[in-house]
């Protein structure tokens, strides 16, 4: 089973630089994929966004633990006692999926990245609920919640002083295309903006922007070869893959 990833990438004017990251692992028929949206606010977030996909890979790519929600929650933990002992105060918002040819899709999330999947009308719907303050007592539709100033105060994510455990979702992922964004892409971009940002067409006309990035996965022909295609910050995706 092979996979067909698309990874688009674009820096913000927030930052120096682009902390939005990603980390892909392919292992034979299976899958594991990370993105991650460093916090504006501490200077090392990126570097610690980058660090956490790095772990994550390598551990998939190396583990013979049977890949169960409970197992990547255990690893984060681990990366997290690593990783807090030279970051005191970054954090990072990230989904994470794990798929294989046998089952659902494993979905963790921490954050305001989102998970999502085509409509079947060419536009993005969101599967999973952002962790911000704006939301945290009620569901609020995606475009009204874009425009509250209380999403951006984050109530979970990866962060270096305490292990927050991320939200578990099962999705499918047999006959569809499968979206992993970042908050610059779902809240900063209209629908049209969305569709053409995945099709690797940046707008550009903003004053100031965040980081944006989307990742989609889908299942691909047995006889097609996985690979990455995109308009992607080759810097910012970390990809290990293994035949068996």
């Amino acid at each position: 089973m092979a996979f067909a990833i698309q990874w688009h990438c674009q820096q913000g004017t927030r930052t120096a630089d682009n902390r939005d990251h990603a980390g892909i692992g392919i292992r034979g028929d299976s899958i594991l994929a990370i993105v991650l949206d460093g916090s504006t606010s501490r200077p090392a977030s990126g570097l610690f966004a980058q660090k956490i996909a790095r772990h994550m890979v390598d551990w998939f790519m190396t583990t013979s633990t049977d890949i169960t929600p409970a197992a990547i929650t255990e690893q984060l933990r681990e990366t997290h006692k690593t990783l807090a002992r030279a970051f005191r105060k970054e954090s990072a918002s990230y989904v994470l999926l794990y798929a294989d040819s046998g089952r659902q899709a494993i979905v963790l999330h921490a954050g305001d990245c989102l998970l999502g999947h085509d409509d079947g009308d060419g536009r993005i719907s969101w599967l999973t609920q952002p962790h911000t303050l704006a939301n945290a007592l009620f569901a609020v539709p995606y475009a009204a919640l874009a425009k509250l100033d209380a999403r951006h105060i984050l109530t979970r994510s990866f962060r270096s002083r305490e292990f927050l455990a991320p939200d578990l979702s099962l999705v499918d992922l047999q006959e569809q295309v499968l979206f992993i964004g970042t908050d610059g892409f779902w809240a900063d971009l209209d629908p049209d903006l969305q569709g053409a940002f995945a099709e690797g067409q940046f707008s550009t006309n903003e004053a100031e922007r965040d980081d944006r990035s989307l990742l989609s996965i889908s299942r691909a022909t047995a006889k097609t070869a996985s690979g990455i295609s995109g308009s992607h910050a080759t810097a910012n995706i970390y990809l290990r893959t293994a035949t068996s």
